[in-house]
């Protein structure tokens, strides 16, 4: 099994940003919490339209991954349990911003490798993620409860799919490889 951390190539393809910027609180509020029933499409644009660079399936976006309609539809019925799906204001063309709702606790501490704050309770960062398969087996998008507000984890089924479908955009991490 191999997990991949979900990045986006921010070299290649143009980002998005909020037009009317964000809040501390605002991008912290995307932690598993579900917003669709409260849900207003946030305004979004180009963060570098004088590159002229194409926007992929997947542009960049601080609150949560951004997903074009080719890569909706690809992505969304592998992942429909475990995501909301949250349009955005975009004057180009439809997006979608995706709420990853499922945390788990997942992290086999043991085989991973990680910093914690001072207090030697809570994770700081990891240097190698190594997780509990029997927690994450059959689920392709999800969060740690260490890193509830960071990016999301994608299984091998969801890469084949961004793979075989050519999704631009993506750049996916792979972070563990449970052979090894």
């Amino acid at each position: 099994m191999k997990i991949w951390q979900l990045v986006f190539d921010v070299d290649n393809y143009d980002n998005l940003l909020p037009a009317e910027g964000c809040s501390v609180e605002e991008l912290q509020s995307y932690d598993g919490r579900a917003h669709i029933e409260e849900w207003k499409p946030i305004k979004v644009e180009r963060m570098y339209p004088e590159k002229r660079l194409e926007l992929g399936d997947a542009p960049g976006f601080s609150y949560f991954p951004v997903f074009s309609n080719k890569a909706l539809d690809v992505l969304l019925p592998l992942i429909r349990e475990h995501v909301e799906v949250l349009p955005l204001d975009f004057a180009e063309k439809p997006l979608f911003g995706i709420n990853v709702t499922t945390v788990l606790d997942a992290i086999d501490y043991e085989k991973s490798r990680y910093r914690t704050f001072r207090d030697g309770k809570r994770i700081m960062a990891f240097q190698k993620y190594a997780f509990r398969t029997n927690v994450i087996e059959g689920v392709h998008i999800f969060k740690i409860s260490d890193e509830k507000v960071r990016r999301a984890f994608v299984s091998e089924q969801f890469k084949n799919l961004v793979d075989d479908y050519s999704l631009k955009g993506f750049n996916l991490r792979l972070v563990w490889n449970s052979d090894e």
